[in-house]
């Protein structure tokens, strides 16, 4: 009995230990990142920094947070901001940010509410496997004001191919100014869903997100979904995208309503008078004659940086590049 007593002692002083290292090796190593930024040039900055959780979690709090990065003039101010990791699983974090916090950028201050305002990430051999943001609710005022229900925002890289990411987004219901959220009535969207596949020419790790970052090489889009009062628009594309960021490839859309869409359009002013009647007209004929007028379906082709509706040109196509 004594044995077995001093054997279950020595192993919990051992663990105890174990723990206290890796509290420390935490704890240094965000210290050391405070100290790096500061030399950068940052102001980055905390009141407290701890570290508990013993035995089984690592939990870091940072209260009185403030980081400023000078190259692009942006602040981050927040009452805290936590951490949470378990001891047997290092490689997986989840983030959790305060109800109230502030993001000064060079348009002005965002003041930023939210309700269940967390983020998880996945790291195994520094390369990113997942991660994921949710919210019950988001609200941004300020110089934008946007306000946002059911967020979920999620990243997985494939399993088999560790450049090929898929990426999914939902939110039950957004709302912004008139004419800032697309062809939403009065600035009001019910629903976004967007699950895409991206292809990379390099594998996303740490330090990808502070250096140069690896670009996408082909964009394959399953599903791009928009509903905003009877307005419905759903988006399928496929794309190569060349080293320059030009797409080449085709994208479908299709609009449910959609007069009700250019009329609304025409309505406030974001169409010159008498283009919502031409477009109109012009998308009407098009609709019949796929035998159902309240349908749109088109198709875009991308070719060397343009884009066009069949054969007409509509001009240059965005380019993607990641900074």
């Amino acid at each position: 009995m004594k044995r077995l007593v001093l054997a279950i002692s020595v192993a919990a002083i051992l663990y105890a230990g174990f723990w206290a290292l890796q509290a420390h090796n935490l704890r240094s190593g965000l210290e050391r990142w405070f100290a790096e930024r500061q030399q950068d040039g940052w102001d980055a900055s905390y009141s407290d920094l701890s570290v508990r959780g013993f035995p089984n979690r690592l939990d870091v709090t940072l209260t009185d947070l403030v980081l400023a990065n000078p190259d692009n003039q942006t602040t981050w101010r927040a009452p805290f901001f936590q951490m949470f990791s378990l001891v047997y699983r290092p490689e997986h974090w989840i983030f959790a940010w305060p109800d109230n916090q502030t993001v000064t950028t060079e348009a002005g201050e965002h003041q930023i509410s939210s309700d269940g305002l967390r983020a998880s990430l996945v790291i195994q051999d520094d390369r990113i496997l997942r991660s994921n943001l949710e919210a019950v609710v988001l609200n941004i005022s300020g110089p934008t004001n946007l306000a946002m229900a059911g967020l979920n925002l999620g990243v997985a890289v494939d399993d088999a191919d560790p450049r090929l990411m898929r990426i999914g987004l939902n939110a039950a219901a957004i709302a912004g100014a008139s004419g800032t959220l697309g062809p939403a009535p009065d600035g009001k969207i019910d629903e976004i869903t967007l699950r895409a596949e991206v292809s990379f020419d390099e594998v996303w790790t740490r330090d990808a997100l502070k250096s140069d970052k690896p670009q996408p090489t082909r964009i394959v889009l399953p599903l791009a979904e928009y509903k905003a009062n009877k307005l419905e628009l759903k988006a399928t594309g496929d794309w190569e995208v060349d080293n320059k960021g030009r797409l080449d490839g085709t994208a479908t859309l299709r609009a449910v309503n959609w007069r009700e869409l250019l009329e609304g359009a025409g309505a406030a002013g974001d169409l010159p008078e008498g283009l919502a009647d031409f477009l109109t007209q012009t998308m009407g004929l098009v609709a019949s004659l796929s035998g159902n007028k309240t349908t749109l379906d088109l198709t875009f082709g991308f070719n060397d940086g343009n884009v066009s509706l069949g054969i007409i040109p509509l001009g240059k196509a965005p380019r993607i590049r990641l900074r």
